[in-house]
C-alpha cells in the first residue's frame, strides 16, 4: 500500500511530533531548528493539537504589531498601537487554550524577544522554528530565554527513503544530487524534477547518472 505521507513516516519527524505535543499541554515551547530547505514550515503544518486555538505570528513585525495580530486571530478589535503594548501584553499572558506558532524565527526584532519571554513565562506555549543562528542569538542575547525552550533538530529526510519515492531516478544519481545539493530538501527536489523532466523530453525511460549530472554542476547553493 502506498504510504499516505513519506514526511510524517520519517523516525525522527514521529517522535519530534509527540514531543511537540507534550511541550505544548503542559504550556513549555520549544525551538524548531534546520538549515534551509529540511522542512521546518512543513513540520510546523503538521502540529494540530487538539483544544488548543493556532497562531500563527509573523516573524517580520514590530512588538505593538505582533501582540495586536495576535489577538486579532483570537477576534479581539485591536489596532497596532505602541501605547497599548503594556494592555496587549497583559491579554496576551492571561490567555488560555492558545498556542502561537513563530516560522522563520530568524527574523524576530531582538526588542520582541522579552516580550515573548513573559507570554511563555505566563504558560502560553510558543513553538518557533528557525535556522541554526537563532540558538547562536539567544546564547548571545537571552540565555535566560534558550533555557526555557526544548530544542529540535531537523535533518533531512534520509536519502533511502527517496531512493523509494523517485524509483524512476538512477540511486547513484540521487545520491549525486543529494551531495551536491548539500542536503538542502527544496533544491534537491527541484533538480529531481528537472531530471524527470528532461527525461521525458529525450523519452528516456529513467534517469540515469549522466543526465544528472548535467544539473548538478556549479549549482549555487546559499
Amino acid at each position: 500500500m502506498k504510504r499516505k505521507e513519506n514526511f510524517i513516516n520519517d523516525k525522527r519527524r514521529i517522535s519530534y511530533l509527540s514531543a511537540s505535543y507534550n511541550r505544548i499541554y503542559r504550556g513549555q515551547s520549544l525551538l524548531i531548528e534546520g538549515d534551509y530547505g529540511v522542512g521546518k514550515t512543513r513540520f510546523l503544518k503538521l502540529l494540530n493539537p487538539k483544544k488548543l486555538h493556532i497562531i500563527r505570528v509573523e516573524s517580520l513585525f514590530n512588538i505593538h504589531q505582533t501582540l495586536a495580530s495576535i489577538l486579532n486571530e483570537l477576534d479581539y478589535d485591536t489596532t497596532a498601537a505602541y501605547q497599548r503594548t503594556p494592555e496587549y501584553l497583559k491579554k496576551i499572558c492571561n490567555l488560555s487554550k492558545c498556542v502561537l506558532i513563530i516560522d522563520e524565527a530568524n527574523d524576530l526584532d531582538r526588542r520582541v524577544w522579552p516580550y515573548l519571554k513573559r507570554i511563555m513565562d505566563a504558560g502560553v506555549p510558543i513553538i518557533f522554528a528557525g535556522l541554526p543562528k537563532v540558538r547562536t542569538f539567544l546564547i548571545n542575547e537571552y540565555p535566560d530565554i534558550l533555557s526555557r525552550l526544548k530544542i529540535l533538530v531537523l535533518y533531512p529526510i534520509v536519502v533511502e527513503d527517496f531512493i523509494a519515492e523517485y524509483d524512476d531516478i538512477e540511486q547513484k544519481a540521487i545520491e549525486q544530487i543529494y551531495v551536491a545539493t548539500k542536503g538542502d530538501m527544496r533544491k534537491f527536489k527541484e533538480i529531481c524534477t528537472d531530471c524527470r523532466d528532461r527525461a521525458k523530453e529525450l523519452k528516456y525511460s529513467f534517469v540515469d547518472l549522466n543526465l544528472a549530472l548535467e544539473f548538478i554542476t556549479d549549482i549555487p547553493i546559499h
